[in-house]
Formats: structure tokens, C-alpha cells, sequence
């Protein structure tokens, strides 16, 4: 099958997204939803539409960073995550200071920074794609049929993804019943500033992909955990500014109304940390043909965060819900770290602790 007809394929499945996210916006339109959305969490016409640009940008951005892995560009989607995450982080770092960050603006700076690195990587594609390829039908089955292909190869991984969506938000829907919108705003911008450093180790995540579905390989072993190794490192050197400066930043906000996330964000760094290897360990997985190891972590760490968040969120609220997070983090992280463990043989030592090479080609 062509490079080109699997993007024709693809460009099918984001356009039947499109289609459905604005049919659902539609669908919200004037009715109970809506009431339900703006009584309930707030959300006004403006944020509707940040949300669904938001989740049209990932998307492209997701698939086209991909793209560029199976065409043998790994530097170019690595990097470009990587420059991604930072620019992220700067545009919040600078909404605070300003005090302009709000749920709307937040939206809106995470849609436009994946945009813009989106429409970079879909340029980057169109030159890595062969040449002389077409996307002719002859070359391979029709579009649809082809798009069948890729959907049944991929719910496994995407079960990973939608339990992992859950793991993020579903603290937040329990903080809702038992507290009320205020303490999910308040745990929900603690919830955002920890999860984004978790854009560092995801930076590594593509790279493992390409190096660990190389059987052949004998270094791959060495080289998910050289980059496990990285992963955690960079993740807990960014947390240290994160934990200091974040209370005088969150005090910036709305006159200080947000001052008691700086709490529940100390809780949940932790968990981030412990977290990391784990984020880059799923790519490693989904490189050896074991996406169903990612779904496996994902269910345990959903209903470990369930059961603690039902248990400390009445006891101690907002604190209680970042713990149970935190907790159910680290807990997925070594489930994830001991099935590389298996798989691999390395020792823990092997695995975790800071090499002299790991910072040279």
C-alpha cells in the first residue's frame, strides 16, 4: 500500500471526525446539554468551539507526527514535539504573569500551539513521502475498506487512550459530586500545570516506536532505557521550578482565586514524576506489538484513581483527589516498568538509575 493512499485514508477519518464534532456541536445547540454545560461547568458558546478546534488540532498533530515516524523522519517529529512542549510551556508561563489564563484562553493557547506545529509536520510529510508514489487506487484497496484496516488494527491502542482520558478526568467529574465547580476549577488548574510536563517525556515516546519495533536491534533493549532513564530525569528537573514558583503564579490569578491549586499541584508532582517512565514506555510498547500492555496499565491506574478518589475525596476534598492521583500514577508507572523489566531482563538498576553515556550520541 502507498504512502499516499494510507494519507488519503487518514484524511477520510479526520474529515469524518470533523463531521461528527460539528454535528455534536449542533447538537448541543439551544437544548438541555447546553443548559446542563453552562449551569453546571460553565461553558459558553466560546469554549464549545476552543474545544472542538482543541481536539481537531490533536488530532491532526497526532497523526501527522506518526506519519512522519513511518516515513523514517523520527529527529523531525521528535523535535518538533519537543519544541511544541516548550512553546506550551512558555505561553502559560506568560498567560500567569499576565494574568490572562483562564479555561477559554487555556483552550485556545493548546489549539493554536498544536495547530501551528501541526500544519509544520503535514508540510514535512508531503517532502518525506517517496517519490513517484501515488495515490492511485491500483496501488491498494479502496479508501474505505483501507480505513476499516486501520481501525481494526488500532482500538487496541485507542482503549489505551480512552482509559488514559478517563485516568486525567475522571477525579474531576467525582470532585464535582462530592464538592461543587469552584473545587473543580481549582483542582482542574493544578490537574493542567502538573500535566504538562509530561509533554517532556512524551517528546521520546515516537523514537521508541521506530527503535523498538526493530527485532534485528540489538541495542533497543538499552535504548528504552536509556530513554526511560532521560524521560524521568528531564521530567523531575522541570518539576523543581514547577514546585517553586507555582504558588506566587497561581496567586497572580484572578486576584488570587486560584492561590489553593498550588497545594493540590504539590500533590499530584509526584505521581507526574513516577509517571514519566511510563508515558515513554508506551511507545516502547506499541514498537514490540504489545499495545495491550498500555490498555492493561491504563485500566489498573483508572480503577486504582477511582476507588482512592471515592475513599480520600470525602476526607480531605481537593487534596484527596490530587493524592489518589498521584498514588495511581506511580502504581501504573511500575506496573508499565515491570512488564519492560520482563520483557527485557535488564536489572532495575539498568533501568532507572543515571548512566555516563546517557547524556552522548
Amino acid at each position: 500500500i502507498g504512502a499516499r493512499r494510507i494519507l488519503a485514508a487518514q484524511a477520510v477519518w479526520i474529515g469524518v471526525v470533523l463531521i461528527l464534532l460539528v454535528a455534536g456541536f449542533v447538537a448541543v445547540g439551544d437544548g438541555p446539554v447546553r443548559m446542563w454545560l453552562e449551569s453546571t461547568l460553565t461553558w459558553d458558546l466560546s469554549l464549545l468551539v476552543a474545544a472542538t478546534a482543541a481536539v481537531l488540532a490533536m488530532l491532526v498533530f497526532e497523526t501527522a507526527t506518526y506519519d512522519l515516524l513511518a516515513l523514517g523522519q523520527v529527529v523531525v517529529g521528535a523535535r518538533t514535539a519537543s519544541l511544541r512542549a516548550l512553546v506550551h510551556l512558555v505561553a502559560v508561563v506568560l498567560l500567569l504573569v499576565l494574568s490572562r489564563l483562564d479555561l477559554t484562553v487555556a483552550i485556545w493557547s493548546f489549539c493554536l500551539v498544536h495547530l501551528v506545529a501541526a500544519s509544520y509536520l503535514i508540510v514535512r510529510v508531503r517532502r518525506a513521502l517517496p517519490p513517484g508514489d501515488s495515490p492511485d487506487s491500483s496501488r491498494g484497496p479502496a479508501l474505505l475498506p483501507l480505513l476499516g484496516t486501520i481501525l481494526r488494527r488500532g482500538w487496541i491502542g485507542q482503549l489505551s487512550a480512552i482509559g488514559y482520558l478517563l485516568l486525567l478526568r475522571l477525579d474531576q467529574l467525582l470532585l464535582e459530586s462530592y464538592l461543587d465547580v469552584a473545587a473543580v476549577g481549582v483542582y482542574a488548574l493544578a490537574a493542567w500545570g502538573a500535566e504538562l510536563l509530561w509533554l517532556v517525556p512524551e517528546a521520546l515516546n515516537p523514537l521508541l516506536i521506530h527503535t523498538s519495533s526493530d527485532e534485528a536491534d540489538q541495542e533497543r533493549d538499552r535504548t528504552a532505557a536509556r530513554a526511560v532513564r532521560l524521560g524521568l530525569g528531564a521530567t523531575a528537573l522541570a518539576a523543581v521550578p514547577v514546585a517553586l514558583f507555582a504558588p506566587s503564579l497561581l496567586g497572580l490569578l484572578r486576584d488570587g482565586a486560584y492561590a489553593g491549586a498550588a497545594g493540590p499541584l504539590w500533590a499530584l508532582l509526584p505521581g507526574v514524576v513516577a509517571f514519566a517512565p511510563g508515558v515513554v514506555l508506551a511507545g516502547d510498547f506499541i514498537g514490540r506489538g504489545r499495545p495491550h500492555w498500555n490498555t492493561q496499565a491504563s485500566a489498573v491506574t483508572l480503577v486504582v484513581n477511582v476507588g482512592l478518589c471515592l475513599l480520600w475525596i470525602p476526607r480531605a476534598g481537593i487534596l484527596g483527589a490530587a493524592w489518589a492521583s498521584s498514588v495511581a500514577y506511580a502504581l501504573g508507572a511500575g506496573l508499565m516498568l515491570l512488564r519492560f523489566r520482563q520483557a527485557t531482563g535488564l536489572s532495575w538498576g539498568a533501568i532507572l538509575l543515571p548512566q555516563r553515556g546517557d547524556l552522548t550520541r
